[in-house]
């Protein structure tokens, strides 16, 4: 049977331009005119997706982070233990990150450079994730299983550690993270939200 692959569309190849022109020359040097070679589409057809730069970032930036989340919380569906729920939080964080280091660069330098602020793009994809992981929190804190503590604060204890080392990691040639990090990781965020 043959099958022939969709193409992308013009706005996927525009996304798909626009991470590879951000990641190359940073946001404030890219220009709208380097994404839309990079895409190979026409003036009218960029400016009818995207009419500015910075839209074009939001959307982007709250693309790879549904793809993201998308990943990151599939350790949390169906009845996950909430020590196994943590320590797989931490594995697919760090998967997706090896899995997508470009995304994962993209994500860092787009938020950490200001370059995006926000938006209704981010806060949608972020509300659909956050609403997800804080229900299970609340069960599992019910259950007796975590304790209780203010979200933004279990944020922090549960990621930051993983946050901090992940722009070493994907700026290696080949990002790689060893098993004892891995495991490390896992152990620590399990441990600083355990009853």
């Amino acid at each position: 049977m043959n099958s022939t692959a969709i193409p992308p569309s013009t706005r996927e190849r525009l996304l798909e331009a626009a991470t590879k022109v951000f990641l190359e020359h940073g946001f404030t040097a890219a220009s709208m005119d380097m994404v839309r070679q990079e895409a190979g589409v026409s003036n009218g057809s960029l400016y009818h997706h995207f009419p500015t730069k910075a839209l074009l970032a939001e959307v982007l930036y709250a693309h790879t982070l549904q793809d993201f989340h998308a990943a990151l919380l599939q350790p949390i569906h169906g009845k996950a233990t909430a020590q196994a729920g943590i320590k797989g939080l931490m594995r697919a964080y760090i998967q997706w990150v090896l899995q997508h280091p470009d995304q994962a660069r993209l994500l860092h330098t787009l938020r950490r450079g200001g370059d995006v602020a926000g938006g209704a793009e981010i806060d949608a994809a972020n509300e659909h994730a956050y609403a997800t992981l804080k229900a299970w929190i609340e069960q599992r804190v019910e259950a007796g299983e975590m304790r209780a503590m203010p979200f933004h604060l279990w944020m922090a204890l549960v990621f930051s550690p993983a946050m901090s080392l992940t722009q070493g990691w994907v700026s290696q040639p080949t990002p790689a993270v060893a098993p004892k990090v891995r495991a490390a990781l896992e152990h620590a965020a399990w441990m600083a939200v355990a009853p």
